[in-house]
């Protein structure tokens, strides 16, 4: 399997469309716009003074702070270079349990990792690396509450939780019956981007995922604290699972500068509301402009946005009308790179100050590399 390219690199994008130190905003990164807090930033200089010792191991006071924060007990949690580490260490140790199930069983076709597309690119590639056979369940981006899930089976089940690039979200009262009439099915629930919605303890399955042997759930730090260079996240999962991944962990993966940022922003509830708030404000405000862009159609039928939807996370996906976009015109048109992890494209726009104003202003074509 030859490397693909990822989103988030806008030193590529400044040398390709010869923009120097230009201040960029990477479209396919999904992250808090607003930035680090001031909290977040002090905390992460802080840990500049500890970076002569190596890190301890398993990042013991994060995942203490992390436990008591969802209010589930220590040996449920493992705290991973960012989402990144934990999905591969998912794939690496399932590897050989699902060979020798499948072998056990008589069926080598029973190991399969199954994928509802589009989604997050991380989950096919760890599946292909760890020969993993992928199974493909296709969704309709306009259903937007999660409806299709593998039959009860051996195997992973991986599902963003909103999906990215869709932004679907699971009910818990549909998710969850599933998960438990498919114990032979490790689900996978990535809830990278579910900070950003409003109504986020009512969709979380953290606590449902200290109950149950064959359910895992992922969170980041990067996208809502806005430190992804940091490298920070965790797994809440049953206490054998949470073995088995540390077994296959490299030592020291997680520096000091990670771990102090993530215990400030854990602790920074005011910026975090801040953040959900404002965003609650100027996604609609940036939906509405998008529409306003002939051939550009964010993903739902009509222009308002459906009832039966979940809150909008901090991405969209759009689509272009085949009468008067294509994707090769479209490249064309604006300094657009290919983003391989959600098969959608990246868009890189010039950053200014993030007033309602400036996140408006996105939109428009003509202003995507001036400055404010």
């Amino acid at each position: 399997m030859r490397p693909i390219p990822h989103g988030g690199n806008p030193a590529e994008a400044r040398r390709r469309y010869g923009l120097g130190e230009r201040h960029l905003i990477d479209f396919s990164a999904c992250l808090n716009p607003f930035g680090p807090s001031p909290t977040v930033i002090a905390a992460a200089r802080a840990g500049l003074d500890h970076v002569g010792e190596f890190p301890e191991p398993g990042c013991p006071r994060l995942a203490e702070r992390i436990a008591e924060f969802h209010g589930v007990p220590i040996d449920h949690v493992v705290v991973g270079a960012g989402t990144s580490e934990l999905i591969s260490l998912i794939a690496q140790s399932l590897r050989e349990v699902l060979a020798l199930h499948a072998y056990e069983n008589g069926d080598p076709a029973m190991a399969v990792s199954h994928l509802v597309e589009p989604t997050y690119g991380d989950y096919r590639r760890v599946s292909v690396l760890n020969e993993l056979r992928i199974e493909t369940w296709g969704t309709h981006i306009l259903n937007w509450h999660q409806e299709e899930f593998p039959e009860p089976a051996a195997g992973v089940f991986w599902t963003g939780h909103p999906d990215n690039p869709t932004g679907r979200a699971w009910d818990r009262t549909v998710l969850l019956p599933r998960v438990d009439a498919s114990l032979g099915l490790l689900t996978v629930v990535d809830e990278a981007y579910l900070p950003f919605l409003a109504d986020e303890s009512e969709r979380t399955l953290v606590q449902a995922a200290t109950s149950r042997e064959n359910l895992l759930v992922l969170r980041s730090f990067g996208p809502i604290a806005a430190i992804p260079g940091l490298r920070i996240g965790y797994a809440v999962a049953s206490p054998d699972m949470v073995i088995r991944l540390k077994q296959y962990q490299d030592p020291w993966t997680i520096t000091q500068v990670a771990e102090a940022a993530a215990l400030a922003a854990l602790d920074d509830n005011d910026s975090r509301q801040r953040v959900i708030q404002l965003l609650s404000e100027e996604v609609p405000r940036l939906t509405d402009r998008l529409w306003e862009i002939p051939g550009l159609r964010p993903a739902w039928p009509e222009h308002e946005r459906p009832g039966n939807a979940p809150p909008a996370p901090n991405y969209l996906l759009v689509s272009l009308s085949e009468t008067v976009w294509t994707s090769r015109k479209f490249m064309k048109s604006w300094p657009i790179g290919d983003s391989w992890s959600v098969n959608v494209p990246t868009i890189a726009g010039s950053k200014s100050e993030h007033s309602s104003r400036d996140m408006t202003s996105w939109s428009q074509p003509r202003a995507i590399f001036e400055s404010p």
